[in-house]
């Protein structure tokens, strides 16, 4: 992004080659825009939730770009940055991102007057069945996974809950740039060091299976 104007995006497909692509698909998008990383005078992050093996990868890039050409870093909610792709709604808006065993991360979101998004719950992982239970007014839905959560919303909700149009569903990258965007014209900024993860809850890990 250069003076808020997007220059270039990658969106890449999920799947095993996911994160073996990201390295490639950033010197190449240097190469379209026709830029380089000495040219950055700031690098922005989502800090989750979301998938553990994602976002850290996704942070560790990043902070050794920031380290490397020691420019600020900019971490941002993966639940606001997805959020605010709906703008200036009067409804409610719940972003959710899939967990694991059933479960969702998720939050809720609401456009003051002035044009602020303004956050109404904190981020949460809870079962997608519980959703209803943080639901009190009309809302617009956004997700990671619409063929997944949206039949599931459009059965448990009913009139309380809309759901987004398809092309909005999953995170873009510019909409974690354009909120990171608005902090560094501030000359705001988040500590390396300190800079962590948005988890949730504890990792889902297992020791592998004796072989006898």
């Amino acid at each position: 992004m250069k003076d808020g104007i997007l220059l270039g995006e990658y969106i890449l497909p999920s799947g095993p080659s996911h994160f073996s692509n990201l390295m490639p698909a950033i010197d190449d998008l240097f190469i379209k825009v026709d830029s380089v990383p000495q040219e950055l005078d700031g690098v922005i992050v989502a800090l989750g939730p979301g998938s553990f093996t994602g976002i850290r990868i996704g942070l560790a890039v990043v902070k050794g770009l920031a380290q490397c050409l020691s420019i600020p870093i900019i971490g941002v909610p993966t639940l606001l940055a997805m959020a605010s792709q709906l703008p200036y709604l009067k409804e409610d808006i719940c972003p959710l991102v899939t967990s694991r065993k059933g479960e969702i991360f998720t939050a809720l979101f609401r456009w003051s007057s002035d044009g602020h998004l303004s956050r109404l719950k904190q981020d949460t992982c809870l079962s997608i069945g519980d959703l209803g239970s943080i639901i009190e007014n009309k809302t617009v839905f956004i997700g990671n996974d619409l063929p997944g959560q949206g039949a599931i919303l459009e059965q448990q909700l009913g009139g309380k809950g809309l759901l987004a149009p398809a092309n909005f569903w999953n995170l873009k990258a510019s909409s974690v740039g354009i909120l990171g965007l608005r902090r560094l014209k501030q000359g705001d900024s988040d500590s390396l060091s300190e800079l962590i993860p948005i988890y949730l809850r504890e990792a889902d890990i297992r020791l592998p299976k004796k072989v006898s």
